[in-house]
């Protein structure tokens, strides 16, 4: 009997703790809006082909993990303002070009985030005997880009994009 009222009683309680959560309910942890970090990024040019060449910058930063947004409003990647048609002087002379808002990070009160940069580098010819390039430079620190020079070379009739640091 003693055991039978005391199971009862546990079960009871096991009930009304129950019974006071449900109707309680559990507060919600406030959702954080990510707050993202942009960096600007400049990028040196050195035109040797000894031809008039004009340079194009576009691209995205990608995260560097799989995005779990956990409610919260996560971009797993975002677009750069472009860089419009930049002239890059044949006479071998150095060009510096700023890329701007380029999202390098971003945390919110649960979560953080790195991006790395990936700039697509359109080299235009001023000539239609010449043809322009297209690169893809991933960027996996500011500085991998940053400290070096991008130079521009004649191969035959088409321009080519070399990254030396």
């Amino acid at each position: 009997m003693k055991q039978r009222k005391v199971v009862s009683m546990i079960g009871m309680l096991v009930v009304l703790i129950n019974a006071l959560f449900m109707i309680t309910g559990c507060p919600d942890k406030p959702l954080g809006e990510p707050q993202y970090t942009k960096e600007n990024f400049v990028l040196k040019f050195k035109n040797e082909s000894g031809k008039k060449c004009y340079v194009e910058i576009s691209g995205r930063s990608y995260s560097t993990e799989t995005v779990i947004a956990n409610g919260e409003n996560w971009k797993s990647s975002f677009d750069f303002p472009t860089v419009l048609k930049t002239e890059i002087p044949s006479d071998g002379t150095e060009k510096s070009i700023t890329v701007k808002d380029v999202v390098v990070s971003g945390k919110s009160p649960n979560l953080s985030y790195f991006y790395d940069p990936r700039f697509t580098i359109t080299v235009i010819s001023d000539s239609y005997m010449y043809r322009g390039e297209i690169e893809n430079f991933v960027s996996k620190s500011k500085t991998q880009y940053t400290e070096g020079t991008f130079h521009i070379q004649l191969d035959g009739n088409t321009f080519k994009l070399d990254f030396i640091n």
